[in-house]
């Protein structure tokens, strides 16, 4: 049996017992209606109709004890228009008989009025100084009178009784009506609670069970079975449940041996890498290490906040900043192990659920001890080499250009020709040397950056003011765009000229003639701000940008003369200032060389 034919039949004896209620309130309800339709209709008309008789035949007896006073003509108008409207209430008293002996009352009625009327001419007959006039009223009119109004009177109370008994009969239906009533609604109540006790038994119980199955399921408790107890929808939900809470065990089981294969492949993984590695959870605990790990934190002491500012680092990622992941050996952090020093260059990768919100933080420590060693070496190497290439390299420049002075006697053009490429060649090695002992500090830490605030919009405009005109000299515009209210920079003005310089001096070496150079400045979040040089020129292939700031590399070898030192140094002066530097465009669609620098607040 469907749920449907079930509340059908559960609630069908509710519906027989208000749908006779309603039958047998209609039939009282039009009982009673009959029964005041009577009361009006019939009784009601004979009793005005008896009433008005008794007013009109005491009008005219007034009007014939009027002309027993001398007041002849009043008191036969008075009696004259009595007459019509006695009759015409007798007639509809005529009319109107339903009660036993109302019909001989009323013909009774009809004789006292004729004999009355015909005393009532004999009367008129005589004089009014007449005193026979006088012993016809009392001896024969007044009683005759007396007998019409008794006889009136007697129809009007047998109608009034006939009433009251009509509203006494209908008053006791009323009552009977109202016993029955209550008898059959509280007959209703029990029943509607007997169907409402059995529906609450076979459907309710079943949905209860459900619901706490499914709560029990969705708390992870698969091991869930629901008593089927029928086959209508209910049912059939109990068995699709059953089916599923199934399918879900099944596939935990399933899940679980995926999930324990996946654990032992990382693991496994994990094991197999020589540097140490850490998986922390959102409260910054460890949930997952190395065997590497594991000795690198008995070696420092246990305790992850023995690596400086690794620690911070956690909680930039936590919070939902970018990846740390260092390019240089500059970020490597210094650590104690065993009592000697090594370096570890760490890389914080942020794990994050579908919604970005952060799930834990894997850190890896990659020891660079040989590499930072070696770095140092090769730079205290060329800086050294570079100053002591410096003081021979000044002596020649100088001797040659003495030599171009023709200080020492005259020159022929062919000796000035190759005195003019020595000249220039020279220049080029003194520049790249200086290139090289800058580098060489930035890189040792030796480079001091003083740093002093400023307006974000007057550097950029003191910079195009300054390069305005090299850019014209090649035929191109410089165009400055900046933002409004853009916050200060701390910046060494020197050192930041240098990084705007080489940027400028790059877009206008690879810009077409008559193309664009701007010169951007804008808000880069809420702490830092972004300038940018950008042209339209060939671009930088995507392949290439994560080389364009290597030391003596280069995009293309023809037509330029630079060591390849230029981008490396801006890129360490930007580093020293506590920001970050970049390329982008599309290849084709030109470049735009930008870096960032903290905002003063």
């Amino acid at each position: 049996m469907t749920l449907n034919r079930r509340l059908l039949l559960g609630i069908a004896p509710v519906l027989l017992i208000f749908l006779a209620v309603g039958i047998y309130a209609i039939f009282l309800f039009s009982k009673l209606g009959g029964a005041i339709d009577v009361i009006l209709r019939e009784n009601y008309q004979s009793v005005v109709a008896s009433q008005n008789m008794k007013e009109t035949a005491e009008q005219m007896n007034s009007g014939l004890l009027l002309m027993l006073g001398g007041e002849e003509e009043r008191g036969k108008q008075l009696f004259e228009q009595s007459i019509p409207v006695f009759e015409k209430n007798s007639d509809v008293e005529l009319h109107n008989i339903t009660l036993p002996g109302e019909g001989d009352l009323e013909n009774t009625v009809r004789q006292l009025h004729a004999h009355y009327m015909e005393v009532a001419g004999k009367f008129f007959a005589l004089s009014p100084s007449d005193p026979a006039r006088r012993t016809l009223y009392f001896e024969q009119l007044l009683p005759t009178f007396t007998q019409l109004k008794e006889t009136a009177n007697r129809i009007l109370e047998i109608n009034q009784q006939n009433m009251v008994d009509a509203n006494n009969e209908a008053r006791r239906q009323s009552r009977a009506a109202s016993r029955y009533m209550i008898v059959i609604l509280f007959t209703g109540l029990v029943v509607t609670a007997g169907v409402t006790y059995v529906l609450g038994r076979s459907i309710i119980q079943p949905v209860q069970s459900l619901t706490e199955s499914a709560r029990q399921l969705g708390e992870g408790n698969l091991d869930q079975h629901v008593p089927v107890h029928s086959q209508d929808e209910v049912g059939k939900l109990a068995e699709a449940f059953n089916k599923m809470a199934a399918k879900l065990r099944a596939y935990r089981q399933s899940t679980t041996a995926k999930i324990l294969e996946a654990q032992q492949i990382t693991e496994s993984a994990l094991r197999a890498f020589p540097d140490p590695i850490l998986v922390f959870s959102p409260e910054k605990e460890i949930k997952l290490q190395n065997a590497a790990a594991e000795k690198f934190l008995k070696q420092t002491g246990g305790s992850i906040e023995s690596l400086g500012t690794l620690s911070s680092c956690i909680d930039q990622s936590l919070n939902g900043s970018a990846d740390f992941q260092p390019t240089s050996f500059d970020k490597a952090t210094l650590v104690n192990v065993d009592g000697s020093e090594k370096f570890f260059l760490p890389r914080v990768l942020a794990m994050r659920s579908e919604t970005g919100a952060p799930v834990g933080v894997v850190v890896a420590l990659q020891d660079v001890t040989r590499f930072r060693v070696a770095d140092d070496v090769k730079t205290d190497l060329i800086a050294t080499v570079s100053h002591e290439l410096k003081t021979p390299l000044t002596s020649m420049q100088m001797a040659v250009y003495l030599l171009l002075e023709e200080k020492v006697g005259p020159l022929n053009p062919k000796q000035t020709e190759l005195l003019l490429a020595a000249r220039n060649n020279s220049d080029r090695l003194f520049e790249m040397i200086e290139d090289l002992l800058d580098l060489a500090r930035f890189e040792g830490g030796a480079a001091l950056i003083e740093k002093k605030p400023v307006s974000s919009q007057l550097l950029i405009e003191e910079v195009a003011k300054r390069e305005k005109e090299l850019v014209t000299s090649r035929g191109l515009d410089l165009k400055v765009e900046t933002e409004p209210h853009l916050p200060r920079v701390g910046v060494s003005r020197a050192r930041i000229d240098q990084v705007f310089a080489n940027f400028i001096s790059n877009a206008v070496k690879y810009s077409p003639s008559g193309s664009v150079i701007t010169l951007s400045a804008s808000r880069e979040g809420a702490k830092a701000v972004r300038f940018a040089v950008k042209d339209e020129g060939a671009g930088v292939p995507k392949e290439l940008r994560r080389r364009i700031f290597d030391k003596f590399f280069r995009v293309s070898e023809s037509g330029d003369e630079g060591a390849g030192l230029g981008l490396s140094i801006a890129r360490e002066i930007v580093l020293a200032h506590g920001g970050s530097i970049g390329v982008e465009g599309a290849e084709g669609k030109g470049s735009e060389f930008f870096f960032t620098l903290p905002a003063l607040v």
